[in-house]
């Protein structure tokens, strides 16, 4: 079964490690969380950490998805489980603050000054299956990258280093098996913004997720 809501957040935390904005412009700090595990799971305690940049365990960096997943929203702050117990030292570089790209569209009372900004949407998801009376399932699944801002000249090199990013790491989700650069949309006067904010789309495909 297709899970939206991990695909979205898998793209977002891509975008953010990307540095498609920077740590100014995102408005977040960059730090480390270092320590000693021994069990499944690494509890950051800070209420918004946006993105884990890497897990580290005696010096190894782990993968994401196969190894680790995080919980950004936890009671507890960030909480990182591993797929089995770990033991030794951890080191995990992470981003926290208030940010600028997120997996919902702007505000329309937004100001001026919480410009650019990115959003990431999923368009649509099918499934099929593999064979009649078949267990497994293949499918494709379209999102959209927004980027909006008063400059056009900005937008569109946001939009140009977004397909670089994904180009450059097609084959490198968890959640995606294949992401494909998909059609590049107009540019236009972002709605109910004061004809002052601008914004152009990108689409993508995942190709060829199974479960």
């Amino acid at each position: 079964m297709l899970d939206i809501p991990k695909i979205k957040q898998e793209l977002v935390v891509f975008l953010r490690n990307q540095d498609i904005l920077s740590t100014t412009e995102r408005g977040v700090t960059t730090t480390n969380a270092t320590g000693t595990v021994n069990g499944t799971t690494i509890t950051i305690n800070r209420t918004n950490v946006k993105n884990i940049r890497y897990v580290k365990v005696g010096g190894t960096t782990k993968k994401f998805g196969s190894e680790w997943t995080a919980d950004y929203n936890h009671a507890n702050g960030c909480v990182i489980t591993f797929a089995s117990s770990q033991s030794g030292n951890y080191d995990v570089e992470y981003d926290y603050g208030s940010d600028k790209i997120y997996p919902d569209f702007p505000r329309d009372d937004l100001s001026i000054n919480s410009y650019p900004r990115i959003a990431v949407e999923v368009l649509n998801a099918n499934e099929q299956p593999f064979g009649i009376g078949g267990t497994k399932f293949i499918s494709d699944v379209t999102f959209t990258v927004i980027v909006y801002y008063y400059k056009t000249n900005v937008i569109d090199q946001l939009i140009q280093d977004i397909t670089d990013a994904f180009k450059a790491n097609a084959k490198s989700f968890y959640y995606l098996s294949y992401v494909a650069p998909g059609i590049t949309g107009p540019l236009i006067v972002s709605s109910n913004r004061s004809n002052e904010i601008m914004q152009r789309n990108k689409d993508f495909v995942g190709r060829f997720n199974t479960s």
